[in-house]
């Protein structure tokens, strides 16, 4: 074999020796995924650009899927499937709490962290939850910001999404707690739930305003309840008379907040939710132990964490409203 050959042959092998590393080291990045309620909604699209960013930011190899509309039984599928390839830490935005505990144990069986992010299953042995704010404070907030707003007092229909959404449910709990002790003459009807379509939302909104002529507000507690619910004002002509409101993202809300059909709404950064829920799933791949605040790149604010509960929260809930939306985009 020439000189020529030789090196070239040579130069063949570095190259194959640097690709081959190269790849180990792609290999070794942590593997974090976030499987949300449902895909192709802008709140969840928000939280997975979070995502992407906080990988991109920290060295991860991020995963987002989660199933085309809400049901509990694919999105564990989603999980296991997620398990089965090897994925390391796999946040949830949990459907069902009451189904995720074996699949806490099947991760942990197979040395992964299965934790939950947006919406929690704190009896399910998850490692931790990436909170976006509290429950009660969430709860509360929209009740103080309504009542205020109703002087005190009427009948308030509520429009859900999943019946079974541990996080809906429990802002639901809060609500209707804030009302019973501050605001007696405030009455919140019984939860209506819409499943995950705008459509269905906006009939149960409509048959709420029929059934109760005296209706002065009606509660969005899904994001995927909010354009339903604001459309439903719109069409029968209450707009100024019922006030709408919600956990709605500022650019879902926004078109509702200008024309009145919405007064305010209530929800906090999604994307940088999905930061921290990818940066949470970094520190338990990692085996780092939590501190009471952290510092998280990308984060303005330190991140707090209760040891006791297993909770990480990214921070107070925000209020929307006509005079401000325009400063946020998501």
């Amino acid at each position: 074999m020439s000189w020529k050959k030789i090196r070239i042959a040579g130069v063949l092998c570095g190259a194959a020796l640097l690709a081959a590393a190269g790849s180990a080291m792609a290999a070794e990045k942590p593997k974090v995924a976030f499987v949300p309620q449902i895909v192709g909604i802008p709140y969840f699209n928000a939280m997975e650009a979070g995502g992407k960013k906080a990988a991109a930011d920290l060295g991860v190899d991020f995963v987002y899927s989660g199933p085309v509309d809400t049901n509990p039984v694919d999105q564990l599928q989603i999980v296991e499937t997620l398990l089965n390839q090897g994925v390391q830490a796999v946040a949830v935005s949990v459907l069902d709490a009451s189904s995720l505990a074996p699949v806490v144990e099947e991760a942990k069986a197979r040395g992964a962290k299965l934790f939950t992010s947006d919406s929690d299953a704190p009896d399910s042995g998850r490692a931790l939850y990436v909170a976006q704010a509290t429950d009660e404070d969430l709860g509360h907030t929209i009740i103080d910001e309504l009542a205020s707003r109703v002087g005190g007092e009427g009948t308030i229909g509520i429009v859900s999404g999943e019946a079974t959404a541990t996080n809906l449910n429990t802002w639901i709990s809060f609500m209707q707690e804030e009302a019973k002790a501050k605001y007696p003459k405030l009455k919140l009807l019984e939860p209506q739930f819409a499943g995950g379509t705008a459509e269905r939302a906006a009939q149960i909104a409509t048959d709420l305003m029929t059934a109760n002529p005296d209706l002065k507000g009606i509660i969005a507690v899904a994001s995927t309840t909010c354009p339903g619910v604001a459309q439903a004002i719109e069409t029968a002509g209450k707009v100024g008379k019922v006030i709408g409101t919600g956990y709605c993202s500022p650019n879902t809300a926004k078109p509702y907040l200008k024309n009145g059909a919405m007064g305010f709404t209530v929800l906090w950064d999604p994307s940088a939710l999905g930061y921290l829920t990818v940066w949470a799933g970094k520190q338990l791949v990692d085996g780092v132990t939590l501190t009471a605040l952290n510092k998280v790149p990308g984060l303005s604010q330190p991140v707090s964490y209760d040891a006791r509960t297993g909770v990480l929260l990214l921070g107070k809930p925000a209020v929307f409203t006509a005079d401000n939306v325009d400063q946020f985009n998501f």
